[in-house]
């Protein structure tokens, strides 16, 4: 007899959005497969102020980083490697502990995925003497210890190398799965859509994409990913650069920061190649149109780009996990990195005189990406906990959602390609 539905507590944090973007997909496709899922911002329940106080300080060290003060950077590599033993593993990775316990007990969850590094969330999980799973899932392509202090969850990595570093820091193989990150179902289902279809239909759907958002489809495009990059990223000195680049326009996304927005289209207003945008919910759409992307080395932006395969170049990554993830794209053939904003555009106008160059990175983007991330690793925790609860049935159950996720993404790539043929 089936149980009703499992419920999963999903346990996460809004320091940087991607920590929160992978929550959401993994909690649609839960969701989907019958799964109950509760979502939890765990500092911000358990201790408020600290969390208003610790994103703050957080946002103000990327500000503080362009001018040469890397305080978060310093405290990312001074405990990169920290040991479960350390007394600041004890005492100062132990915030929310409590709430979480209070948490367990009203809700009773089947099991819990941590999407942010709080602590050893297994070990409060054993303590209450409650056989449930732990998971979970990294969003980054650097390995930081405070990640794996638990030695019993099962984790969720973006690549093999990772895998690997845990490894050899004493996680078990068996724990350690490589499913890539998870990301919004339209990068995957657009990235599997452009691949099935002919080129003559790549090229009329891309035409209605750059006719949609007022673009010339005649010029060479590369999309500035400003939210997370601030003025330092998009000077005036950098646009006038990039205008010298013959055949070429520039699409700025500003994100959710509407003063940003309204700032630079009254600063560019004069400049007929130069696209300025707030928030774009399709932001994969104004992927699809580019040739080339400029953006922050967020784990999250880094793999939707991987899905569309949108060269990168990532502009003075902050020290820390984003310098990480910068240089294994950079490592892999997939992205050029840059410290000035000079030399971005150098390098910019090396690649457009180089078609070859940006060629070689599409395909290196092409064997690193890990599609549909999201759905296996749903299928995989379900599987975890079917196979606990009803052994006999967790094989059947897992082949049955894998067949409804490739039905699913063929439907919706199918209804895409008639509403675009319709706009």
């Amino acid at each position: 007899m089936h149980k009703a539905a499992y419920k999963i507590m999903i346990l996460t944090s809004r320091f940087g959005e991607g920590h929160w973007m992978v929550t959401q997909a993994l909690k649609g496709h839960m969701e989907r497969l019958g799964m109950q899922v509760i979502v939890v911002d765990l500092m911000a329940e358990a201790h408020p102020m600290m969390d208003a106080m610790f994103r703050f300080i957080f946002m103000q060290s990327q500000t503080m980083s362009q001018y040469g003060i890397h305080y978060y950077g310093w405290s990312y590599y001074s405990t990169r490697r920290i040991e479960r033993t350390h007394p600041l593993v004890r005492t100062g990775f132990t915030l929310g502990k409590r709430k979480l316990k209070q948490l367990l007990l009203e809700h009773r969850p089947d099991g819990v995925i941590s999407t942010f590094p709080y602590f050893d969330v297994s070990s409060v999980v054993r303590q209450m003497n409650k056989a449930i799973p732990t998971f979970t899932v990294i969003t980054d392509y650097d390995l930081h210890h405070r990640w794996i202090l638990s030695t019993t969850d099962h984790y969720y990595v973006a690549t093999v190398e990772l895998a690997e570093q845990m490894m050899r820091a004493g996680i078990a193989p068996d724990l350690v799965h490589v499913s890539g990150i998870p990301i919004r179902d339209q990068f995957d289902l657009y990235s599997q859509q452009y691949t099935m279809q002919s080129s003559m239909q790549n090229e009329e759907q891309v035409e209605a994409l750059f006719h949609k958002y007022g673009l010339h489809s005649g010029l060479r495009t590369t999309l500035v990913m400003s939210g997370g990059l601030g003025a330092q990223a998009i000077s005036n000195r950098f646009l006038r650069l990039l205008e010298r680049i013959p055949n070429h326009q520039v699409v700025i996304v500003c994100g959710r920061n509407e003063r940003w927005e309204t700032e630079l289209k009254e600063k560019f207003r004069s400049l007929s190649n130069v696209h300025v945008f707030g928030y774009v919910s399709s932001i994969h759409e104004l992927m699809l149109c580019a040739n080339a992307m400029v953006t922050k080395a967020g784990g999250v932006t880094l793999t939707e780009a991987l899905a569309m395969q949108v060269p990168l170049f990532i502009a003075r990554p902050q020290p820390g996990q984003e310098r990480e993830n910068a240089r294994y794209f950079a490592r892999h053939g997939a992205a050029v990195v840059v410290r000035q904003d000079v030399e971005l555009a150098m390098r910019l106008c090396e690649a457009y005189n180089q078609p070859a160059l940006l060629e070689s990175m599409k395909r290196s983007m092409v064997s690193l990406a890990r599609p549909y991330a999201a759905q296996r690793i749903a299928i995989d925790i379900l599987d975890a906990m079917t196979s606990e609860t009803y052994p006999a049935e967790s094989s059947l159950r897992v082949s049955q959602c894998l067949a409804a996720m490739v039905n699913n993404a063929t439907h919706t790539s199918s209804e895409d390609t008639a509403n675009a043929a319709e706009n």
